[in-house]
């Protein structure tokens, strides 16, 4: 009995070993981080964050070919048997409509230099709203993801800090600060957000000179800008995610310095364009409430292609008001005390007004909206200009059509004349 017992005893403690020893032999083995790969992942950002900033910049200068062209590269790329779990931009359904879109904008690009402005420009103002609403879309559904994706490079990084304070070595001065940042994306989505917005705004602001220039050599010319741009973007990161990157902040860097002046015009392209593609026309009791037009030159120290309303104050006198950024307070700037004159335009009427010292020169004011055409005259009585004038493309225009009345008359006339 006793040596049952002992006997039994010695085969539960083996199997009581044995189980341990399986136990701790589980975890697989933890493959050091190589000092090489170590020190470059702490002496500066990771690479995924370099490859972000670039892949946004890029997008921001022209949302549907980087979100196209990203998604297409990105599905081939890819496994076939991980392709499902891919962003939504990477469908092909998504990149080839993107794709389609693109070859019809070079189509009319290419075609258009043949074609007169009036039959371009149109086109050029659906691609100026097409650039809208497709930058719309990839701030909702690409930056946040590409923001998310930035905040996971590095995943090494905190075990690399402490053995790199360990030994000693020398790390970037508020590393820790851009990696919290980076970490957090309550912060690096809006901050992405940010530097999108100011990006586009530049690259868009590209677009309403393309739409609003009326001639074809200065429309190419911007049109390679903007691709001389991306290319640069792309080329740089191909060489080095860091140099793509330092690219990429230089011009996100130029877009918050000119980031007024980019609104100012986005918003003129944007009524203007709205304005002549809806073919909107106001009525006279739309006048009640003021004219709206844009700052044709800097007033009272407000910059030009600043949106404003024309309208009376309490003594009936006109002003202009505005609200800074859209949203700010209302301020006013005072009409000059000096003759104004209503000119028409062939798109849009204007004010002008004489100066003292120049009674024979107009100087532009004010530029009004195109759904105010036809009310010229309403407007000069309400506001007490002097007089009502034609532009002058509109009076080449008027020349141009007597002309040809009058070259038609007098062929009909020989017609006419001619005997039998």
């Amino acid at each position: 009995m006793n040596t049952s017992f002992k006997r039994r005893l010695f085969v539960s403690l083996f199997a009581l070993l044995l189980g341990g020893s399986f136990l701790h032999a589980a975890p697989a083995p933890v493959d050091p981080i190589p000092a090489a790969k170590l020190k470059e992942s702490m002496l500066l950002p990771g690479v995924s964050l370099s490859q972000g900033i670039s892949e946004i910049t890029g997008v921001a200068i022209s949302p549907l070919m980087g979100v196209s062209v990203m998604g297409a590269w990105t599905y081939y790329k890819t496994e076939p048997s991980l392709r499902h779990r891919l962003p939504w931009y990477c469908h092909p359904g998504v990149w080839g409509t993107g794709l389609a879109l693109l070859s019809l904008c070079f189509l009319k690009d290419f075609l258009g230099t043949a074609a007169p402005p009036l039959v371009k420009k149109p086109l050029d103002f659906l691609e100026l709203f097409e650039n809208k609403l497709s930058a719309i879309v990839a701030s909702v559904g690409f930056v946040p993801l590409v923001a998310v994706a930035m905040a996971h490079f590095n995943p090494e990084q905190p075990q690399a800090m402490t053995e790199l304070a360990g030994s000693g070595l020398a790390v970037v001065p508020g590393a820790s600060i851009i990696d919290f940042g980076v970490h957090t994306p309550w912060i690096s989505i809006p901050v992405a957000l940010v530097a999108f917005a100011v990006v586009w705004l530049s690259s868009h602001a590209i677009n309403v000179l393309i739409a609003l220039s009326p001639f074809g050599i200065v429309d190419s010319g911007l049109k390679l800008l903007k691709l001389g741009l991306m290319a640069l973007v792309a080329g740089a990161t191909f060489i080095h995610p860091y140099a793509g990157a330092a690219v990429s902040l230089v011009l996100i860097l130029i877009g918050l310095v000119f980031a007024g002046w980019s609104f100012r015009l986005t918003l003129f392209g944007t009524l203007m364009g709205r304005d002549f593609l809806l073919n909107k026309r106001a009525a006279a009791a739309d006048l009640a409430g003021g004219v709206k037009g844009f700052l044709a030159r800097r007033t009272e120290g407000v910059p030009v292609r600043t949106l404003v309303r024309l309208k009376q104050d309490t003594s009936g006198r006109p002003v202009l008001s505005y609200n800074p950024w859209l949203i700010l307070p209302e301020r006013r700037i005072p009409l000059a005390e000096e003759d104004h004159v209503i000119c028409k335009g062939l798109l849009h009427p204007s004010l002008y007004h004489r100066p003292a010292s120049a009674p024979a020169s107009l100087r532009h004011t004010l530029i009004l909206l195109p759904r105010y055409r036809r009310l010229e005259e309403q407007i000069a009585r309400q506001f007490g200009c002097q007089e009502v004038v034609d532009g002058a493309l509109l009076r080449g225009f008027k020349a141009m059509r007597q002309w040809l009345v009058d070259m038609l008359s007098s062929g009909r006339k020989l017609v006419e004349m001619r005997p039998g």
